[in-house]
């Protein structure tokens, strides 16, 4: 069938062989003797191009063509394809479908190419695995803008061509294939913590039953609920298990001018005086959980209220499907983390600007409500505007300015805004509280709204413009109370920022010596002034709830869009495996 070279038939070798059946590896002693074909030979591959130019695609076929047909993964002993089903096995380890249909077929040509007969039929087959396997391990499978319009998110494209000159590249193919993953500096580590959290969860999770809830708890208080949290911190280890054994007794000094008396005490009675009260939230205890707050994005205030409590409550499983999510939207993304770019994490409420993986500024942000998301997108900052106008978007004339007027002739006056005629014609007055705004409704309103530059405007002192179809950037804001808050879901969709005037400075740097005396210039003025960037960083919006930071703690953020779900229904619909744990 097939033709080999004279180097097929030489001494006594040794050959895996794939056990039939377990996919275990055995030794298959070959007699010098006998002319049997060689699966290290390299035969004529005259039927791989019969077969590659009716079933294959154009680019396995240009792929094939280009290296004369010879193969890459029935070559060496099959070497490269068994290291493909070994990647295939592991699938679950990344989260994601696990293939198993795949793995017989695939292992049955294997076991004719060790046996010395390898087959075009094979060849292709392993070419075609192994380039679903790459798609999915480095771009995913889940496609995020089925699930939603505000997950405007574009995985990488990676062709079948250049998945398979990517492998036939490489100087040690089989590495290669073990270690196939994003090139992503969250990545490792979350599959780290994917495993570890499959272990907890063997193990039966972290512990009792949920904290029942209840009333706030403070330092210096006592609350039946005290113990519980505790063993839920120490199995969380933010507090560490022998410190946690040494929880400080409650000492409240008397003062006495008494004789001291030194009669010896009852061992029992002594037992009992130092004994601390479990029920007391104690300093260890807050510091403890004020280090659980900070990796869960709280305020770190040392309070037991409804949202710590709901974050320590959170199951060991809860958290293992959380990781699976964003091991799949790591593989979605593909930006260069060397260039400068601003990175909006959604979940955090928080932004920064990097280059060359520096932080060069970061603040905390206030992002859509549930009812008004912030879209993932990327795009690219071109500008600047200092002291903005505010061009209302129709729904928020309509729907909550309308119903304002009717209460508050005089709202827009107050507001420095006005009307502007929408080219129907209809008589706009200088002095608007004379309308009659019960003639007007969110189907018939003939103007469109502005507010003016001031202290009052809603964008505050200055807007950060990445143009886009979702009319969408950053803004300073006159409501600066929200910032305050550990959950910030209130803006509109555009995303506030609470240090604008830092924010500034830093990306005026590149263009001016005085970066923030030119933009405080620009502010004097009161006039709305439009600032074009010589340096225009892009702009990732993105929403994660797991990583790992830089000092290796696990952040953990809450799903405020509920877009985890979405993503974790979609990976289960894939075949993803979500539950308990691969044997």
């Amino acid at each position: 069938m097939y033709q080999f070279s004279n180097s097929a038939i030489f001494g006594a070798v040794s050959l895996l062989a794939l056990t039939a059946g377990s996919g275990a590896i055995a030794q298959v002693s070959v007699d010098s003797n006998v002319e049997t074909p060689i699966a290290v030979a390299m035969p004529i591959w005259s039927e791989l191009a019969d077969i590659v130019q009716i079933d294959a695609s154009m680019e396995v076929a240009s792929f094939y063509a280009d290296r004369n047909y010879a193969p890459l993964f029935m070559a060496n002993d099959a070497e490269v394809a068994r290291a493909v089903i070994d990647a295939l096995a592991s699938q679950h380890l990344h989260a994601l479908p696990e293939w198993g249909d795949r793995l017989e077929p695939l292992s049955r040509h294997v076991a004719a190419a060790v046996d010395g007969y390898p087959t075009a039929e094979g060849e292709v087959a392993f070419a075609e695995a192994y380039i679903a396997l790459a798609q999915a391990r480095l771009t995913g499978v889940v496609v995020p803008t089925r699930l939603s319009d505000d997950m405007y998110v574009f995985p990488p494209e990676i062709s079948a061509a250049t998945a398979l000159d990517a492998l036939a590249e490489q100087a040690a193919p089989v590495r290669y294939l073990m270690d196939l993953a994003p090139d992503h500096p969250d990545y490792a580590p979350l599959l780290a913590l994917r495993a570890e959290l499959e272990q907890v969860v063997a193990n039966g999770g972290w512990g009792a039953a949920d904290v029942p809830s209840g009333a706030s708890i403070r330092a210096g208080e006592r609350d039946e609920r005290v113990p519980a949290i505790r063993a839920r911190l120490l199995a969380l280890g933010d507090i560490e298990g022998p410190r946690a054994q040494r929880v400080m007794p409650v000492v409240t000094p008397v003062a006495t001018t008494q004789p001291l008396d030194d009669t010896p005490l009852d061992a029992t009675s002594v037992s009992n005086a130092v004994q601390p009260d479990p029920t007391y939230m104690d300093d260890a205890t807050v510091a403890a959980l004020m280090a659980f707050q900070t990796r869960h994005g709280l305020n770190d205030d040392g309070v037991i209220g409804p949202k710590t409590l709901a974050a320590l409550n959170t199951t060991a499983d809860e958290r293992l499907r959380q990781v699976l999510v964003n091991l799949e939207r790591v593989r979605w993304t593909d930006w260069d983390r060397n260039e400068k770019h601003i990175y909006v994490n959604l979940a955090d409420y928080r932004m920064w600007l990097r280059e060359n993986g520096e932080e060069l500024f970061t603040t905390r942000t206030v992002i859509g409500s549930s009812r008004h998301q912030t879209v993932e997108f990327s795009d690219t900052m071109t500008h600047l505007v200092v002291n903005p106008t505010w061009t209302v978007p129709r729904s928020i004339a309509t729907e909550e300015i309308l119903p304002a007027l009717r209460d508050n002739p005089n709202y827009l006056n107050e507001r420095n805004m006005t009307l502007i005629d929408d080219g129907t014609g209809v008589w706009t007055p200088s002095d608007t509280s004379l309308i009659n705004w019960a003639n007007f409704s969110e189907s018939f309103f003939p103007w469109w709204i502005r507010q003016g530059p001031g202290p009052g405007n809603s964008l505050g002192n200055v807007k950060f413009m990445f143009p886009n179809q979702f009319a969408i950037y950053l803004h300073d804001t006159p409501s600066r109370s929200l910032f305050a808050r550990d959950a910030r879901a209130f803006s509109h969709g555009c995303v506030r920022v609470a240090d604008p005037t830092g924010l500034a400075e830093v990306l005026l740097q590149p263009q001016s010596s005085d970066p923030l005396g030119l933009f405080q210039r620009h502010r004097a003025t009161g006039r709305e002034t439009t600032v074009n960037l010589q340096e225009r960083p892009a702009v990732h919006i993105d929403y994660r709830t797991v990583w790992i930071d830089e000092s290796g703690q696990v952040q953990y953020r809450d799903d405020v869009y509920g877009r985890d779900a979405l993503v974790l229904n979609a990976m289960q619909d894939l075949g993803v495996q979500t539950g308990q744990p691969q044997g």
